[in-house]
């Protein structure tokens, strides 16, 4: 039997953190397996977990859907594959954060894969500074009151309270009487920073393993659609997709372009603190020359690390509809690349 981990949490949550800090500290005679599912097309997250080292690690992404309802059958063909090929003794399974996850837990218990498969705890990633302003919290538009942030957390053996770095002792009070109210009871509840959770917590089996079908209605209305186009005497890929109030856009470009690494980060960093521009989530890997970077800009704040992928140049967006920026972005991200 393959011991095998959910993680959840709403956008930004620090999902990808995590399992990265897990990866860091695997033990070495284990072999794991990570499946990585974003709601747009291109797929950053797995060229920001992919280690400079990939010995007994398999990494596969899911993108251009939600694994909770649109993409099950490809979690389910790509769950398959690696269990035939790879033989792992655990695997990571990170759903995207605007999903309802039991569809995932359900998945997981069909005629053959409750077979081969034991549910160890399900981790969702809660970013703390969503319980900050106690007026947000009792708001009906809060985070806090949304159905899928209450069945993320209904669902979850353990709960990590992550960026407990960037918030008060009353605020981290007020998450854990949140969480104390959530039936069933949390194994669990972790404060931390930079989603760093302890390897043994991923060994409890899960409650859900032995409780009835989870069956939750969700939305599969996303739209697609991708174009290339041509620049620099180079074709980028062009990918688009429209979730309800959202709309997710990006470009992959092939490896050999070179983004000037200051033009970049200033262009992220600003886009990424313009509260008129409202930038729910930016995503990138890319080639600034003498080393490639991850960008991860959630909450009008932009993190930059040095990233060991060197397949292309992958940079996604998720704005609100209403905006009208998609142009406006794309121009100004490619005015970054070095011509010289």
């Amino acid at each position: 039997m393959i011991d095998t981990n959910l993680i959840i949490g709403r956008l930004g949550s620090g999902k990808t953190s995590c399992i990265l800090h897990l990866l860091q500290n695997k033990p070495e005679n284990e072999n794991w397996a990570v499946i990585v599912n974003e709601f747009g097309q291109i797929g950053i997250d797995a060229a920001l977990l992919e280690p400079e080292s990939t010995n007994n690690l398999s990494i596969k992404e899911i993108a251009g859907g939600c694994i909770c309802c649109a993409a099950k059958t490809q979690l389910h063909v790509t769950l398959t594959t690696l269990i035939r090929q790879h033989r792992p003794d655990r695997i990571l399974i990170e759903a995207t954060g605007l999903g309802h996850p039991a569809g995932i837990v359900d998945l997981l218990r069909d005629e053959y894969l409750h077979k081969v498969i034991n549910i160890n705890s399900i981790i969702n990633v809660i970013d703390l500074t969503l319980f900050n302003n106690t007026d947000e919290i009792s708001g009906q538009r809060s985070a806090v009151n949304t159905e899928i942030f209450l069945h993320q957390n209904q669902l979850a053996d353990i709960v990590v309270l992550n960026k407990s770095d960037l918030v008060s002792e009353t605020c981290i009070e007020k998450s854990n009487k949140y969480l104390h109210n959530i039936y069933p009871k949390k194994k669990k509840i972790i404060s931390t920073t930079k989603a760093k959770i302890d390897l043994k917590w991923l060994t409890l089996i899960s409650d859900i393993s032995h409780k009835e079908t989870i069956r939750t209605e969700t939305s599969n209305n996303i739209q697609t659609r991708t174009e290339t186009i041509t620049y620099l005497n180079t074709t980028v890929e062009c990918f688009f997709s429209d979730y309800e109030n959202l709309v997710s856009f990006g470009y992959i470009l092939p490896a050999n372009i070179i983004f000037d690494r200051k033009k970049t980060q200033d262009f992220l960093n600003t886009i990424t603190t313009d509260l008129q521009l409202n930038i729910i989530r930016l995503k990138a890997v890319l080639n600034c020359g003498r080393f490639w970077y991850g960008f991860n800009g959630v909450a009008q704040k932009l993190d930059t690390a040095e990233s060991f992928y060197r397949r292309d140049n992958r940079i996604e967006f998720i704005i609100p509809a209403d905006s009208f920026e998609m142009e406006s972005l794309r121009d100004n991200l490619f005015s970054c690349i070095d011509k010289t």
